[in-house]
């Protein structure tokens, strides 16, 4: 039987505004956007070393071996999405918001679940505005040197009665 847990660097996306976008546009001109975008994201994920686990509405849920890999995804997506929307009307831009985690996992071929996975999504969804990626206390302490220098402090939030440091990774 395979090891089913593992270390991993977890992202979780979201894109911006999607209520927004899809009760103006309606939804299947945001699904024709995010299929335009899936390509070139598939390109950039898999040149990182990372694959896209799932896709749920309008998030990714990627899965890399370390946090330096799923860095430079992210920042590898960044710029497919700068050249997919270059030259489009605003209403056909996309833009993401990134959480990312680095822990033990229950790593299945179709989903990952812990603690790093739960603090990525909130940090992606709820916390990272469009254009921001957001680390982990755990991600962010197994950056190498080269990367960490692109780290600043974003802010201090309590969870479950412990402070945790989250950083903000520049993208440009």
């Amino acid at each position: 039987m395979a090891r089913l847990s593992a270390r991993r660097a977890i992202v979780f996306t979201d894109s911006a505004d999607f209520t927004v976008r899809t009760a103006r546009d309606g939804i299947l001109h945001f699904l024709m956007l995010f299929e335009r975008l899936l390509p070139a994201a598939l390109r950039a994920v898999a040149q990182a070393g990372g694959e896209i686990v799932k896709l749920e509405a309008d998030s990714f849920l990627l899965r890399f071996d370390d946090v330096g890999s799923a860095c430079r995804g992210v920042l590898a997506m960044e710029a497919a999405l700068r050249r997919l929307n270059h030259g489009r009307p605003p209403n056909e831009r996309l833009s993401f918001s990134y959480g990312i985690g680095f822990g033990d996992v229950l790593d299945l071929e179709h989903d990952v679940f812990g603690l790093e996975v739960n603090l990525a999504s909130r940090l992606g969804e709820d916390m990272a505005r469009p254009g921001e990626a957001l680390l982990t206390p755990a991600a962010a302490a197994a950056l190498d040197t080269r990367l960490r220098k692109r780290l600043s402090f974003h802010r201090s939030v309590r969870f479950q009665n412990k402070t945790l440091r989250i950083e903000r990774l520049k993208l440009r």
